[in-house]
């Protein structure tokens, strides 16, 4: 018959899937496809066959359920299928809570109506769903409305009056039930019992009726949030449970727990709270163990739920017979963790101690009893299966079973043995003996103590000097001095083999840090940004040493300042119209606008902490600046992406004439302090773009202010070659394996397209340095990547002033050896740019003769006729009383004398022409 209905290719994938259901039938997925397929076909017995296979391994959700039902329905013809049909919709009715299913199965119930016998099972059916679902605060009011309808339908086939106000009475007390329940729509369902009743309800109906409405105004957000949540409901359902457990309401409690591990039927943690909820209020087997059961099935991997289950089955004084089956249940599940077997076996064992009998039996009460005989058999086979999956690396059990050797099944003897085997498994262990030397105390005597220490002092590697102690401590209160000589003597031994032992591994791990370290060095010095640094160094300090060893005398080319943060400022000559000289040496340069210096700071400081600011100044500190945003993000985006760092008061995006924005915003907040961490989340990814988030500074005409490092930084790795689609998660990826991760930046241009380098930042220079190792040259997503120590160039100091033409006042820059660049000008007069040689003779001073007044200057300035005046004015102050006359004056000009007759005098004019060039 399947041949004729599916396609060769839909034959050979239902082939399949039977295959592996055989090989793996927990196979979940293959479940569900293979019913998917068969569901198109005609083969019910199949279908169902495959259901209960599925049945059988995994509980069912309520879809899979509903579906099942409804195929059943089209083909039930008798009786019996029609029960088995009821059976399938209690069936699942406990696998899972569902409105939606019992809604189903009300409905399916009311086909036998017709007979007294079938209204009776249809209201038994909505009074069940009413006890399971009836509180569900967004559902239930289906049940309550359909249970309400079939009431009224009921009505209205009575033909008697009484028998109408009978049922009435009914409608009305259900009615009068579902108002006591918090539902939604609570107000429609008291209008309609008004419309019934033709009058207003009773008092207690009134009360109960508001204070459900109570109970609803405080849910509803809870129910809200569950709602909309549809991904991942948990964090909702855990909120919403603090709040009915505090209200102490256990039918409401239940059912929430039901609703929630519906919705998370994966998560063991929820089912663990709800068992413990169970265990320590309810205390009903009935209610309990069922919920166990469907725990196991849902999270058969969770060895605390079958560790619960065992004690809960003990406590509620069920079976051995049951609480055996359970347990191998348990152990053939299979655990994802090895350890997980250990939890369980020592529930179970603890669960056969107590029940164990351990009064001796035989006349002189040497034998042993047949539950002592079958706790030893457990124990053992505990300890054998742990060995075998490696569950018990620690010896938890052995330790376990030795104990009880000892102390309650009355075997010293072979208490040692086990411990034998535990000390083979750990020999140097300190802990281990120290355990060991406390069972021998407790349950041993000195003989077997005093070997037991010794044995310990010549074994233990961690920590001896906790066993010397322990040793040194027995011998004195309880040995000979023989014993406390020779026991000293041990442990010096000892002592001296461990000291030389660990001198030796301190060396072997000073050699390993070395060969470390070594690497380190040998890949930062084949950096060439390392290099180029260092010739940067070594050039910078070759000018300071040129500097130290300049010449005192003679004629001195005047330097300026190097790049240090103290600027040298040049007196002017006396009578410069500029003002006192102290108060030119204390004038500084103001900062340009927006420039981020040490000043900007300490005023925006200030301004913070200033309480007299003004109402403008205190909303510009409120206020950020928003820019390179998507011109599709509208004020509402803004508001709406802002509110996580604060409360927003106003937002300003700036915007075209037409209407369209201008990718820039301003955001004011409520408190300076939002203002300062809505700065934090500079960079943020908006539509795909990064958004800048800077301070509110009308003044600033620069764009934003870098706020990453500049100089080496050993942490700090740089990363380029990259391929446009890796993305920073992809970067920490790589870059974690190798130590903890300070920061991940990946540098990208204005619109969030990545630029292919990037800067991993982690938080210990050895990780960084072995990273670097590690990943220069590693190819990601089929791309090489070059890494390098972060040391980017030095960016140019933009707060000092530009080079410009004149006689003083600004920084100039040292001419290299191919001398001075075209745009720059000479700092001494043509006339003395010639080579001097050296000479031990001054040079005189040159007598300027002021000029005849003309209309108009040469240049046609008068400052530069000031200017003149004023250097004659220091000529001659500078003389020291030196007698000089118009025929004596001398010049630089190689080192020529020059006299009256031979030279004219030069003027203020002349020497004018000489600094500045004719124009």
């Amino acid at each position: 018959l399947m041949d004729d209905e599916f396609d060769k290719e839909t034959l050979e994938k239902i082939s399949n899937l039977e295959t592996e259901l055989e090989s793996n039938p927990f196979n979940y997925s293959a479940y569900t496809d293979l019913i998917a397929i068969l569901r198109k076909g005609s083969d019910f017995d199949k279908l169902r066959a495959v259901r209960q296979k599925f049945r059988a391994n995994y509980p069912l959700s309520p879809q899979l359920w509903m579906d099942w039902t409804q195929d059943e329905m089209k083909i039930a013809a008798s009786e019996e299928d029609k029960q088995m049909i009821c059976d399938l919709f209690d069936a699942g009715s406990k696998d899972y809570v569902s409105v939606d299913l019992w809604l189903e199965y009300c409905k399916y119930s009311l086909g036998d109506i017709g007979t007294s016998e079938g209204m009776e099972k249809a209201r038994t059916v909505f009074e069940r769903s009413l006890t399971a679902c009836g509180l569900h605060t967004g559902k239930a009011s289906l049940l309550w409305d359909s249970y309400r309808e079939f009431e009224m339908a009921l009505m209205a086939m009575q033909g008697s009056e009484e028998a109408q106000t009978k049922q009435k009475t009914r409608v009305i007390n259900l009615m009068k039930r579902q108002l006591r329940v918090p539902l939604m729509d609570m107000d429609k369902t008291l209008g309609e019992l008004e419309e019934l009743l033709g009058e207003k309800p009773d008092p207690n109906v009134m009360r109960d009726f508001h204070k459900a409405k109570e109970k609803l105004k405080k849910i509803e957000q809870f129910e809200v949030a569950i709602l909309n949540n549809n991904e991942s409901t948990l964090e909702s359902y855990k909120e919403y449970l603090k709040f009915e457990l505090k209200e102490k309401d256990p039918a409401r409690i239940q059912l929430l727990y039901e609703r929630a591990i519906t919705d998370n039927c994966l998560e063991p943690t929820l089912w663990e709270d709800y068992l413990s909820y169970l265990d320590t209020n309810l205390r009903i087997d009935s209610v309990s163990l069922p919920v166990y059961e469907r725990a196991v099935r849902n999270c058969p991997w969770s060895h605390n739920i079958w560790s619960d289950y065992l004690l809960s089955l003990e406590r509620y004084e069920k079976e051995h017979k049951l609480i055996k089956k359970v347990f191998e249940d348990c152990l053939s599940v299979g655990f994802r963790e090895p350890t997980s077997y250990l939890e369980v076996w020592l529930t179970y064992v603890s669960y056969m101690r107590r029940k164990t009998d351990f009064k001796k039996t035989g006349g002189d009460g040497g034998g042993e009893t047949e539950s002592m005989t079958e706790l030893r058999q457990v124990l053992e086979r505990a300890c054998e299966h742990l060995v075998r999956v490696s569950g018990d690396p620690e010896c938890v059990m052995l330790k376990f079973y030795a104990n009880l050797e000892a102390d309650q099944l009355g075997s010293l003897e072979n208490a040692r043995k086990i411990w034998t085997d535990i000390l083979a498994v750990h020999p140097f262990k300190t802990s281990v003996w120290m355990e060991a030397i406390e069972f021998e105390k407790i349950f041993g005597d000195k003989k077997h103590l005093r070997k037991r220490l010794e044995r310990a002092m010549e074994k233990s590697h961690d920590n001896p000097e906790a066993i010397a102690h322990l040793w040194l401590m027995f011998e004195r209160e309880e040995g000979s001095l023989e014993a406390f000589d020779h026991c000293r003597k041990m442990i010096k031994l000892k002592m001296d083999k461990m000291e030389n032992v660990r001198a030796k591994e301190k060396r072997e791990n000073d050699a390993v840090e070395d060969r470390e370290k070594a690497k380190k060095e040998k890949k930062i010095e084949k950096d060439k940004q390392y290099r180029r640094d260092k010739r940067h160094l070594a050039s910078e300090q070759k000018k300071a040493d040129r500097e130290e060893t300049k010449p005192t005398e003679g004629f001195k080319v005047p330097t300026l300042p190097g790049p240090t943060t103290t600027k040298k400022v040049v007196e002017p000559p006396p009578g410069f119209p500029g003002g006192d000289v102290t108060a030119t040496k204390k004038r500084a340069v103001e900062p340009p606008p927006g420039y981020p210096g040490d000043g900007a700071d300490e005023s925006n400081k200030k301004q913070k902490l200033d309480p007299n600011l003004s109402e403008e100044e205190v909303k510009q500190l409120r206020t950020v600046f928003l820019s390179n945003l998507d011109f599709d993000v509208d004020e509402d985006m803004i508001e709406k992406l802002m509110e996580n760092s604060g409360q927003v008061t106003e937002v300003r995006l700036v915007k075209h004439p037409d209407g369209k924005s201008k990718g820039y915003a301003f955001v004011e907040f409520s408190t300076p302090d939002e203002a300062e961490n809505a700065k934090k989340r500079d960079n943020e990814l908006v539509k795909g773009r990064p958004m800048y988030i800077s301070e509110c500074d009308p003044s600033r005409k620069k764009g934003p202010i870098f706020k990453y490092s500049t100089g080496l930084d050993k942490k700090k790795l740089f990363v380029k070659g990259l391929d446009s689609s890796v993305t920073k998660a992809d970067l920490g990826q790589v870059f974690g394996q190798y130590g903890e991760l300070s920061d991940v930046r990946l540098v990208t241009y204005r619109n969030g397209h990545s630029k292919g380098i990037a800067f991993v930042e982690y938080k210990d220079e050895v990780d960084a340095a072995r990273a670097l190792v590690k990943t220069d040259g590693m190819k990601i997503k089929d791309k090489k990547v070059e890494v390098a120590i972060s040391n980017p160039p030095k960016r140019k100091d933009e707060s000092e002033p530009a080079d410009m033409k004149s006689l003083g006042g600004t920084q100039q820059k040292d001419f290299g050896p191919r001398g001075k660049g075209r745009s720059q000008l000479a700092f001494m007069p043509r006339s003395l740019t010639s080579s001097v040689p050296a000479t031990n003779k001054k040079l005189d001073l040159v007598k300027f003769v002021k000029p005849a007044a003309k209309p108009s200057a040469e240049n046609g300035v008068k400052a530069a006729e000031i200017g003149a005046k004023t250097a004659e004015n220091g000529a001659k102050s500078a003389d020291n009383g030196a007698k000089t006359t118009d025929n004596d004056a001398k010049t630089a000009d190689n080192g020529a004398e020059t006299t009256e007759t031979k030279e004219p005098v030069k003027s203020n004019s002349d020497f004018r022409k000489m600094l500045l060039g004719s124009k």
